[in-house]
């Protein structure tokens, strides 16, 4: 059993590193997913997208930094020993539930391709999946 606060104790070096390299394999990952793989998926949807003029870049790096960190802290708060495996198990928990979230909510709510919000999901999955192995590699609990 945790001692009161043990889980919560932070390390702000490793909580900075974590956050970090997660933030930047965010924006490679996705870089990667929409302007590479889904490319001509994502331009079919150009009617319905906000225009690319009216897009906030420092509010979207905001937002990416924003969840690499609340990643981080939640596998912190979460993780019991520690580690690489429980890193990727947290990774996938927290996929399913924005996929559920962002993906099957954006398939309900316009009309994207139900094959498109899938593969929007799957490659989200493998996203904090690696999300989950990078917490779990530079943010090892300490007993």
């Amino acid at each position: 059993m945790l001692k009161p606060n043990q889980d919560m104790n932070l390390n702000p070096r490793r909580l900075l590193l974590a956050t970090a390299a997660i933030f930047v394999f965010a924006l490679l990952w996705n870089g990667l997913v929409h302007m590479v793989i889904l490319r001509d998926a994502d331009a079919a949807l150009a009617g319905i997208a906000r225009p690319e003029a009216e897009r906030s870049l420092w509010l979207s790096l905001l937002l990416t930094a924003g969840i690499a960190l609340l990643f981080v802290l939640s596998y912190i708060r979460c993780a019991r020993n520690g580690g690489i495996k429980e890193g990727l198990v947290h990774g996938l928990s927290f996929a399913v539930l924005a996929g559920l979230l962002v993906d099957l909510n954006q398939y309900l709510l316009y009309p994207v391709p139900g094959s498109l919000a899938a593969q929007w999901f799957l490659f989200g999955v493998v996203e904090f999946a690696v999300y989950g192995i990078l917490a779990g590699w530079l943010y090892p609990k300490i007993s």
